[in-house]
């Protein structure tokens, strides 16, 4: 399995850097309709109230969506209970009838579909361009914090590394020189993998010999 997600790392870059010389760099726009304006929420609440960009709030409302979605089918349907059994044994998964062709091509519709979904919204908002595979980095440590066998874990992990990367730019930036919020959700993952290697919502996984 890792050198799988080695070697799959290693064909990414390959593959971004043959783009950008056959396409170069340029950076394009692309606009699906998402309001850019900021807004201020809890104006009555505190002084100033808090600014949000209204993009990012629309971003979050449709990933929160599409986590309810993906909830509701790996754990209501009988195609995503298949697809969950793929994942744990696809030797016993097959063994009991479960078609694997058929669930691959699934798994790829699938998460081609939410890579579609998130390529377009960060496009909207960063455009589109080669560097948008570095953004698309962050979810490793996300998923590796939460554990990568819970979906609730994805969302804690997704919010603690969040508000960690902002709190620890702006207490301890000025102290280091800045652009803590780069690698804050790496060295966190590697602290927390140190203590708890399955994360923190992961399943144990037991080896018997």
């Amino acid at each position: 399995g890792i050198t799988l997600l080695m070697a799959t790392l290693g064909i990414a870059y390959l593959l971004e850097g043959a783009g950008q010389m056959l396409f170069g760099n340029d950076i394009y726009k692309i606009d699906i309709g998402l309001p850019k304006d900021p807004m201020f929420l809890f104006e009555q609440t505190f002084e100033g109230g808090l600014l949000v960009s209204k993009e990012d709030l629309y971003a979050a409302l449709i990933a929160a969506a599409l986590v309810a979605g993906l909830s509701l089918f790996f754990q209501k349907t009988a195609t995503g209970r298949a697809l969950r059994a793929v994942a744990d044994d696809h030797q016993a998964a097959q063994s009991i009838g479960i078609p694997l062709s058929r669930i691959w091509v699934i798994v790829w519709s699938v998460a081609g579909f939410v890579a579609l979904v998130a390529g377009m919204i960060w496009g909207s908002k960063l455009g589109v361009q080669f560097s948008l595979s570095l953004v698309a980095l962050k979810a490793l440590p996300v998923v590796i914090l939460g554990g990568l066998t819970s979906v609730p874990g994805a969302i804690v992990g997704g919010l603690l590394i969040g508000v960690g990367e902002k709190l620890s730019e702006a207490y301890l930036g000025p102290a280091l020189g800045g652009g803590i919020e780069y690698w804050f959700g790496y060295v966190l993952v590697l602290g927390v993998l140190l203590v708890r290697p399955q994360g923190l919502f992961g399943e144990k996984i037991i080896d018997r010999v």
